[in-house]
């Protein structure tokens, strides 16, 4: 009897804990972090002089999922009205490649993320201890994309879990010159 009381209070407070790390949504702000990138192995955070300042648009992936969304990247980097926000520092893509939850030896993500940072222009961050799933609020393991856009103030304005439909594109380029013109 005593068993089944312990189990039934473990499953309880498992369920309170899941609770309170809800996912992510419009709104919410983002908590700041501090991962390193692939290339260099520099530190970088929202506050980074690279960030601070900008809309971000981020995309945290698993490897199984680290080309689900390059087309995304790759109409917003196609964009006239990104690319001059992007010269005039208001814009900024990051990636964040997930290695907690990847049967993927990390050598090998590291090479992946640094192909996408050498083709994309973005910095790559990796995620070694589940960091930005955590503050994604996502439940481990996740193995799978998820993008979202932050404005200046580092508030959430899009979020979107899985390969992001080509449909939602137009949305995103919108916010992103929405907020990066925002005084």
């Amino acid at each position: 009897m005593k068993k089944i009381i312990v189990a039934l209070l473990l499953v309880l407070s498992l369920g309170v804990v899941m609770s309170y790390a809800a996912e992510l949504k419009v709104g919410d702000k983002v908590s700041d972090f501090k991962l390193n990138d692939a290339l260099d192995n520099k530190a970088y955070s929202l506050n980074s002089p690279e960030f601070a300042g900008r809309v971000v648009y981020i995309v945290y992936a698993s490897s199984s999922s680290s080309d689900d969304n390059d087309h995304v990247t790759e109409a917003i980097n196609g964009h006239k009205d990104i690319i001059r926000l992007k010269s005039e520092k208001k814009y900024v893509g990051l990636g964040i490649g997930n290695q907690k939850d990847s049967p993927v030896p990390n050598f090998i993500i590291k090479q992946i993320a640094k192909r996408k940072q050498k083709q994309s222009g973005a910095i790559i961050l990796l995620d070694p201890d589940f960091t930005i799933g955590k503050v994604l609020g996502l439940v481990a393991p996740h193995k799978g994309a998820v993008s979202f856009l932050v404005d200046k103030d580092r508030v959430v304005r899009y979020v979107y879990s899985g390969k992001t439909p080509a449909g939602n594109i137009p949305q995103i380029i919108d916010l992103i010159k929405q907020y990066s013109e925002a005084k």
